[in-house]
């Protein structure tokens, strides 16, 4: 950039004011590009770190899946294809370890504006609050409760109040999973309709569904209460940039129609609603932070937006090596 600005001056020509504008615009890119590169390289090591935990049997409910899916299988062995899949969760090749990983992946490293900057914070920060480990066990639950769900009432669902009794995920089969990305979409049908398609290794479901009315359609489902972690929780830290916007996208239409969506339910541990309490905290003081008239998000790391942002990636919330995420 130097060597550039000097070899114009040595040919004896003035440094346009367009010139030093771009050259600014560059390098506060660059400042923008750094800071994302720092909080992306924080969140994979947090998600190294999950991997670790997931594998050495200290998230409790992913070994609660295990013992579900194996139980579920031989009580029911013609359910046997769903279990397999949804024993997938237990580990890190499931569907929703594996999403957090496309949704880092997927991160801009090279904002080259405060919008770009914006948007790759916010999901940086997302998935610094989904690699929390007690957070994460809690997304588990609706894996956990699917699987109790379809054994009959023989297996135990958890975090649902026992005076919601059998209506807790609306009598049908897989509820707790409808509207998350991980397990199918939202689709049209010719009407314009829009119903919930699971994907192929979750098409037995489908069948389930049919002899409880049909496929579920969206403005019904969700102007009805139903027990969901992901829709009620974890859309915030496990639903992507695209996700979150199609949802807002969403409840805007059907507030047009006069359709409520109802509000989140308690639903998860004790200590799980806690953290996320926390974190939504911390986001929206970085909303904040980031809406603030400065000399810009790249001037330096003395901002105040960059003290409140490295408070959130600096701080772990990990315990001991030894200790297992029960969300107790």
């Amino acid at each position: 950039m130097r060597k550039s600005g000097g070899s114009i001056l040595s040919k004896g020509f003035l440094l346009p004011v367009f010139i030093v504008a771009l050259l600014l615009s560059q390098g506060c890119s660059n400042r923008y590009a750094e800071d994302i590169n720092d909080r992306y390289g924080a969140v994979k090591r947090r998600l190294v770190d999950l991997e670790r935990d997931i594998n050495s049997g200290r998230v409790s409910n992913a070994l609660l899946i295990k013992t579900y899916a194996r139980q579920l299988m031989d009580k029911k062995p013609e359910l046997k294809d769903v279990a397999e899949a949804l024993s997938k969760d237990a580990t890190t090749e499931g569907p929703i370890y594996q999403s957090l990983l496309d949704r880092l992946n997927q991160v801009n490293l090279k904002p080259s504006n405060k919008q770009q900057y914006t948007q790759s914070f916010t999901e940086l920060e997302s998935l610094w609050a989904a690699g929390d480990p007690v957070i994460y066990n809690d997304s588990l639950i609706d894996v956990v409760n699917t699987l109790a769900d379809l054994s009959g009432g023989e297996l135990s669902r958890v975090n649902i109040p026992k005076e919601a009794g059998t209506s807790a995920a609306g009598s049908v089969p897989g509820s707790y999973l409808v509207g998350n990305p991980n397990y199918g979409s939202w689709q049209r049908d010719s009407s314009g309709n829009s119903f919930w398609a699971w994907y192929g290794k979750y098409a037995l479901f489908s069948s389930l569904i049919r002899g409880f009315g049909g496929p579920i359609y969206y403005d019904s489902w969700y102007s009805r209460p139903h027990y969901s972690y992901y829709n009620d929780y974890g859309r915030s830290t496990y639903g992507s940039y695209s996700d979150r916007r199609s949802w807002n996208e969403g409840s805007k239409r059907l507030a047009s129609k006069g359709i409520k969506t109802p509000k989140p339910k308690h639903y998860g541990s004790v200590a799980g609603q806690k953290r996320v309490s926390t974190y939504a905290s911390m986001r929206s003081k970085s909303a904040a932070g980031l809406g603030i008239k400065s000399s810009g998000l790249g001037s330096g790391r003395s901002t105040a937006t960059s003290k409140r942002a490295s408070s959130f990636f600096g701080s772990s919330s990990r315990g001991t090596a030894s200790r297992s995420y029960g969300g107790k």
